[in-house]
């Protein structure tokens, strides 16, 4: 019989940024556990800043790639769906077992906007996307 080898925990995690319409996408791939939360937090704390410094008006973090999320994972998303000085809103794209499941049984899915694909998260935050003219409406109400 083969002997299986054991690959440690937090491996490998990969994210990549992409922009796109005023919404930051974060794609994130591989294993989320104790070892690769902190780099998984700083891909999310890293988009909500634009290369201008601006804030996107919203943030997607796709976990379609994703094959393993642990407890720390869940931290960093419900750090995420937290309101936020930047005023950034927070949807997640999780479709998988791996994702969505301990997201289920945690309850994380009552707090975040959670989308089976970066698509229709798009369209929904696009939906709630604030008036590029904010003197218009202030001029408007007062």
């Amino acid at each position: 019989m083969p002997e299986r080898t054991a690959r440690p925990a937090g491996t490998w995690l990969t994210t990549a940024r992409e922009m796109h319409d005023g919404v930051a996408v974060v794609r994130v791939g591989g294993e989320i556990d104790v070892l690769t939360a902190p780099k998984f937090a700083t891909a999310i704390d890293d988009a909500q800043t634009t290369d201008t410094g601006d804030a996107p008006y919203g943030l997607i973090v796709d976990l379609s790639d994703v094959t393993f999320m642990a407890s720390s994972g869940l931290t960093v998303l419900a750090a995420g769906a937290q309101p936020n000085p930047r005023g950034t809103r927070l949807a997640v794209v999780a479709s998988h077992p791996a994702t969505l499941r301990p997201m289920q049984l945690t309850g994380l899915t009552d707090l975040l906007s959670v989308y089976p694909t970066v698509a229709e998260a798009h369209a929904a935050l696009r939906t709630t996307r604030p008036s590029d003219d904010r003197h218009t409406q202030a001029e408007q109400s007062g």
